[in-house]
């Protein structure tokens, strides 16, 4: 029984392979930036829109000294733990 080929190249395809070939490195030396520069500018719109909920859900003005020595009884911290965690600091 003979076998036949059931494929066969297209007419000329040998013809210019070479130069199809040539070409490939030349392509794939280009970098293209676009989905790295589009990864940063999603960083980039995440965390503003971070800081700018951030700043807004804040409190805007800082704690007042009654404020700071009602949170510093309510802790339970004592006045030596306390000079030491400022003369540490």
């Amino acid at each position: 029984m003979k076998k036949n080929m059931p494929y066969s190249t297209p007419e000329g395809y040998f013809e210019g392979l070479q130069n199809r070939l040539s070409e490939i490195p030349a392509r794939k030396s280009r970098i293209n930036l676009t989905p790295y520069l589009a990864l940063a500018a999603s960083f980039m719109l995440a965390m503003l829109a971070g800081n700018y909920i951030l700043m807004k859900t804040t409190a805007s003005q800082p704690a007042s000294d009654d404020e700071i020595v009602e949170y510093l009884i309510d802790s339970g911290m004592t006045l030596a733990q306390l000079e030491d965690e400022i003369y540490n600091y």
